[in-house]
């Protein structure tokens, strides 16, 4: 690597780093499993989070506000959030406070209607998703694909967000592309997860997402230079393309029932004994895992897998379609 382009790579990892959110509030309301589970294959890797107890009830209310919060970062293009933030920090307040409550409602409209144009029910799993590769993978959504997907003009099908991060060990850009599936069985969910990745990963897929990425690059939030830096990464007549890796990041939210086998009585052991029942289902989700992956000739595939499990996914969609105002 020349000097020059090290120096370009050393700007385009600062670029993408000032990107990212700070998320620590989040931690007390999303836990992490913190046991390691494996499947058979090295490029998968297996994460659980859950929602956080209290008094041996699990918080899913207040996880769906906290959802919620996120929705217009989520929804709209950096760009767009910028510019408003930077009314706070002209100290115009009653200007911010207007665009603000603009951003908020125009971020669940759009949610709403990109929802239905894709036949999804509103159930917050993307939105999920795009937390926890920000906060977890620290890596910042590079574009937004709810603002895409109401346009009638473009066609936006596979992935369900798009995250980059520069990893200068190795020297090589990578690209993040989501998939969420909530389904109440996980067996089922596995397998369609599983299937939808296998599609994301065909060349004419990932084709089709980078394009997005090459016209919608001037909405990311970076500087020329970075983008210029980036979009070598996404040129197949540039050196950088062959250093860019595709990822594949997946949330797999299902229903558990070892959330009835807590109860007040627990304590403050409440969630130590739900993490070991957590850990002892992901065990023998184990097997499906590698099979899915193995059916959908994904072996060789680089997949960060988070499960999440919650007392009903049901339950979970209701509450944050009311939580938006979305009328069932």
């Amino acid at each position: 690597m020349s000097e020059t382009e090290e120096a370009e790579n050393n700007s385009l990892e600062v670029a993408i780093a000032a990107l990212n959110r700070d998320y620590g509030k989040l931690a007390a309301r999303v836990r992490v499993l913190n046991k390691e589970v494996k499947c058979d294959y090295d490029g998968v890797t297996i994460r659980l989070h859950y929602p956080s107890f209290r008094q041996g009830s699990a918080t899913v209310p207040e996880l769906v506000n906290a959802l919620a919060y996120y929705l217009t970062p989520f929804c709209l293009s950096r760009s767009e959030t910028d510019a408003v933030d930077e009314l706070f920090k002209s100290g115009n307040l009653e200007e911010f406070k207007i665009r603000f409550q603009e951003l908020s409602d125009r971020a669940k409209e759009l949610f709403k209607k990109a929802q239905k144009a894709t036949n999804r029910n509103g159930e917050g799993g993307e939105l999920l998703l795009y937390l926890l590769t920000e906060w977890v993978l620290n890596a910042p959504q590079l574009i937004a694909k709810m603002s895409l997907k109401t346009n009638p003009q473009m066609p936006v099908h596979g992935a369900d967000g798009v995250h980059v991060r520069y990893d200068p060990t190795a020297a090589k850009l990578l690209l993040y592309w989501g998939e969420a599936k909530l389904h109440s069985d996980v067996g089922a969910a596995i397998k369609k997860t599983a299937e939808s990745i296998a599609k994301s990963l065909q060349p004419d897929t990932l084709k089709h997402e980078i394009n997005l990425v090459r016209r919608n690059i001037s909405f990311a939030g970076l500087g020329d230079d970075a983008k210029e830096a980036l979009l070598k990464y996404l040129d197949p007549y540039d050196e950088s393309y062959n250093q860019r890796h595709d990822v594949i990041t997946c949330l797999v939210g299902f229903d558990f029932d070892g959330f009835k086998q807590i109860t007040q009585a627990d304590g403050d052991t409440a969630e130590t004994k739900f993490a070991d029942l957590a850990a002892e289902k992901l065990n023998k989700l184990a097997p499906a895992i590698s099979a899915a992956i193995k059916s959908s000739k994904l072996e060789h595939a680089t997949i960060e897998m988070f499960f999440f499990p919650v007392p009903s996914v049901k339950e979970l969609r209701d509450q944050f379609q009311d939580k938006i105002g979305w009328s069932n």
